[in-house]
């Protein structure tokens, strides 16, 4: 493969040559270092910074294409329509999506509160119909844990649910992670739900899931 330095790559796609140095860094670009600076790959092409967050409807369009919903591009214009596109295309070809799914959603995705519960409590509480299984807890998952639940529950259910199960919150080594939303989603979740919540965890496994469901929906 033919190589250029960052100051060349940086020249020919238009961005700062830190901008460059920082991607080659980070492993975004295919590069490689000599000494104090990095090679690229002259092929490599230039697809924008994943870091930058998109906006809620955005996020949306993504999240609905991801779950195969043939309605993900109602109401775009064919310009945003575009966009959702390049995007699909951004993650095909990230050998790390779980990291560009994680930044375009930083500013709309709400992080899950933990808990700690009883362990004899924890089927019970599976079982509850004001719950829906989310993120590693969903059999799609494939990730299976009987001493740990991740799910959904609607807000105005959450206090009862909390004394009910004596559920006490924490954020040292919870065994429940709740999504507290506005309205609990009917279950099985989206596709593209999933996918986005597996992203977000920190652990490989959960990413390596992200990665496969990904996979499987483009």
């Amino acid at each position: 493969m033919a190589e250029i330095t960052t100051a060349e790559y940086a020249a020919r796609h238009g961005i700062s040559r830190r901008r460059a140095q920082a991607a080659a860094a980070a492993g975004m670009l295919a590069a490689r270092r000599v000494g104090a600076q990095w090679l690229v790959d002259d092929a490599t092409p230039h697809r924008g910074h994943p870091g930058r967050p998109l906006s809620q409807r955005s996020v949306r369009a993504v999240e609905c294409r991801l779950s195969g919903n043939p309605d993900w591009a109602n109401g775009l214009s064919r310009s945003e329509r575009g966009r959702i596109q390049e995007r699909i295309a951004d993650l095909r070809a990230d050998p790390m999506p779980w990291r560009r799914i994680t930044n375009w959603t930083r500013t709309d995705y709400r992080k899950p509160s933990g808990y700690q519960v009883a362990a004899a409590d924890l089927e019970d509480l599976r079982a509850d119909g004001r719950l829906v299984r989310a993120g590693v807890s969903d059999p799609r998952s494939g990730i299976s844990d009987a001493g740990f639940l991740e799910a959904h529950v609607a807000e105005q259910d959450l206090a009862a649910v909390e004394r009910e199960y004596l559920l006490v919150a924490t954020d040292a080594r919870p065994n429940v992670l709740l999504h507290i939303c506005d309205e609990l989603p009917e279950g099985p979740l989206p596709l593209g739900t999933l996918i986005i919540e597996l992203a977000h965890h920190d652990g490989a496994r959960e990413r390596a899931a992200a990665r496969s469901l990904l996979e499987r929906a483009l």
